[in-house]
């Protein structure tokens, strides 16, 4: 199951969206770039670059591995966020699943997300809503993937503001996983009850990640020990990367500011 095909990685691709406000007729067109790629282990990081103009105005990364995509990191102007855990953003068998769930801190932050597959709702098209909540509120999403495209479509509703996006323009082509032993660990994704009840008296009464108040390198180690955060803090592109480096363990420190 070529389950990426929902969400094409490659350097290079790119989507053009054009994004309207709730209750506002003026939009604005964001160009989504995959600008870097960093082999690690058994997965792979890439890095997506927002652009309003010439004008990074944010910047995500997501991680292939053998089980599906994830979301590890996100940063909006100046605010980092770290996902610990990582975000199943797509499962290897997300098309034959009714939903899943995440839960973990954003930064700081607790927070509980639960996705749900609406399957097909027209040719290579899927539907996946999710609710995301936290002591600041609930907000929901609604996503659109089209196969060998990748999302074509978003809505959000947030505590602080609603929006619709949709592709104008789009250029994609597909990496080579043939490395990766994909497998499914739905046991691990999925929880025994379905549904989930969102209690915003669990969360803790914490302040939003400020990037100044925390050392990234405290940050646990995400698998092997290695610490993904300070490939993310280099400016090595993908002709300079020795992937020798990176399998090895206790491999090269990179303290340059990727971000």
């Amino acid at each position: 199951m070529s389950f990426w095909n929902y969400f094409p990685l490659k350097i290079g691709n790119f989507w053009i969206y054009k994004i309207n406000e709730k209750f506002d007729n003026d939009y604005t067109l964001v160009k989504v770039t995959i600008t870097e790629k960093i082999p690690f282990n058994d997965k792979v990081i890439y890095i997506f670059s927002h652009h309003i103009d010439e004008e990074e105005v944010k910047r995500e990364s997501y991680v292939i591995q053998n089980d599906g995509i994830y979301l590890y990191a996100r940063k909006v102007e100046d605010n980092l966020i770290v996902f610990d855990p990582m975000i199943p953003f797509l499962p290897y068998n997300f098309l034959d699943i009714e939903w899943w769930n995440w839960e973990g801190k954003a930064g700081f932050v607790n927070t509980k997300i639960l996705y749900k597959n609406n399957k097909m709702i027209e040719d290579n098209v899927i539907k996946i809503t999710y609710t995301e909540e936290n002591k600041f509120g609930k907000s929901n999403y609604i996503l659109y993937l089209k196969k060998n495209v990748g999302i074509i479509k978003e809505e959000g509703e947030t505590p602080f503001a609603g929006y619709i996006s949709e592709v104008q323009d789009y250029e994609v082509s597909f990496d080579d996983f043939s490395f990766i032993d994909f497998k499914t660990y739905q046991d691990e994704i999925i929880q025994e009850n379905e549904e989930i009840i969102f209690n915003k008296n669990e969360l803790q009464d914490i302040d939003i990640y400020d990037q100044e108040s925390i050392d990234i390198q405290e940050m646990e180690d995400i698998e092997n020990n290695e610490d993904l955060e300070n490939l993310f803090n280099s400016d090595i592109n993908e002709d300079d990367i020795n992937e020798d480096d990176f399998f090895e363990e206790g491999g090269n420190d990179i303290n340059e500011n990727r971000w």
